[in-house]
């Protein structure tokens, strides 16, 4: 068996047995993995910057952690509109040099309402790298493979959120913030230019391009990706408390450099992903998502309740079985029988509670923070949101019985 690309970017396969880890496959995971450092790498070093720069205190790290998240989300819509009529390849290529300048300009920021700005800017282009990938993904896995596929190509994503931020703390320690910020854009632009190599459409189950007919769907949001998505929002609201306050509270309790526990986390992450690679195809959505919210919110729980550093090493490791199984269980949901010309309208609704989780889940937090007077509470609110999503998917359970 073998893959062509065609006069018009897409992928042809001389045969409906698709292999899963195709060349482009690795050419995708590539370019996630350098985007997602790049991305996660300016979480911890945004919040230092308002700290020690700019004055600021827990409100504003939070606001300044998720407000890119409203730019993004009003743009999601329309980025997968464009996704579905002129292909991944723009979404994927286009969107990370843009945001690879955009991120470098951090740079020059000198005040809390330029960096306010900054961020805006970023979300409205990042998000069309996120959309692009996670759609061409669906489109280059078998049906039958798709939980399997979501958990490689999550390798590269998590793997990259949970090393970045230790990038950028070992990059701000070398060259200052403004080092952080470029190094950020650096790998941002290695991600666009890996994925020149990728194809624009890929045909259903590898058999040609895929069909330009019009979308069914008129809202801005695709319907089936709608619960699955607000699932993920509430798992993943553990990352402004991870990326953004452990930092500053390790400071404040001298508890030494963040870096070796979100390098704790990364490893567990890729080994958790790849040896449990198949589980959301073979456990089904509802228990893979279920056990993902229950290792979420304990290890927020661990990490509020021992401030001392083997307890933040432990909740870290507790923290990876949340961060491994949640995503690939909930990608495969939200696509499930989705037309091909449709998929990247599915995944923008699906990724854009990414971006309402972090511009919802950072200010939260921050108030949080800020109200009881402790950063610690950051991280108990960071597992009550976690916990908050196991009704919300049994909900979703009950109104969809085919859901497995």
């Amino acid at each position: 068996m073998f893959a062509v690309v065609n006069k018009q970017g897409s992928v042809e396969s001389s045969a409906p047995d698709q292999r899963l880890l195709t060349p482009h496959f690795g050419i995708l995971c590539l370019s996630a993995l350098f985007s997602a450092l790049g991305f996660s790498s300016v979480i911890p070093t945004v919040a230092r910057f308002v700290v020690t720069d700019l004055n600021g205190g827990d409100v504003e790290v939070g606001v300044a952690l998720g407000v890119f998240s409203f730019s993004a989300v009003l743009a999601r819509p329309w980025i997968g509109r464009l996704g579905d009529r002129r292909g991944r390849r723009l979404l994927i290529a286009g969107g990370s040099f843009i945001t690879a300048g955009v991120l470098a300009a951090h740079a020059f920021v000198d005040s809390y309402s330029t960096l306010l700005i900054a961020r805006l800017l970023m979300g409205a282009v990042q998000g069309a790298f996120f959309v692009g990938t996670v759609t061409l993904t669906t489109d280059l896995a078998p049906e039958h493979r798709r939980g399997e596929a979501a958990s490689y190509f999550s390798v590269a994503i998590y793997g990259g959120m949970a090393f970045g931020p230790w990038l950028g703390e070992w990059a701000v320690g070398r060259w200052g913030f403004d080092g952080g910020f470029l190094i950020g854009g650096l790998c941002m632009a290695l991600a666009a230019i890996v994925a020149c190599w990728l194809p624009d459409f890929v045909g259903s189950q590898g058999h040609g391009v895929v069909t330009k007919k019009p979308s069914t769907q008129s809202s801005l949001l695709y319907r089936s990706a709608i619960w699955p998505g607000i699932v993920m929002a509430l798992g993943i609201m553990i990352f402004p408390a991870l990326h953004g306050f452990m930092p500053k509270m390790m400071d404040e309790r001298a508890l030494g450099d963040a870096g070796p526990i979100y390098a704790l986390y990364g490893l567990l992450v890729l080994a958790l992903r790849l040896l449990c690679s198949r589980l959301p195809d073979s456990l089904g959505t509802t228990r893979t998502a279920a056990l993902a919210l229950v290792g979420s919110s304990v290890g927020m729980a661990v990490m509020g309740s021992f401030v001392t550093r083997p307890g933040m090493f432990v909740g870290a490791a507790i923290l990876a079985i949340g961060g491994s199984l949640l995503y690939p269980a909930l990608m495969v949901a939200a696509v499930d029988g989705v037309p091909e010309n449709e998929r990247a309208q599915a995944m923008s609704t699906f990724t854009m509670f990414f971006e309402l989780s972090g511009g919802i889940g950072g200010p939260v937090l921050g108030i949080v923070a800020w109200l009881s007077g402790t950063t610690v509470a950051a991280f108990y609110g960071a597992a009550v949101l976690a916990a908050t999503g196991l009704p919300v998917l049994y909900a979703w359970k009950s109104k969809n019985p085919k859901i497995t």
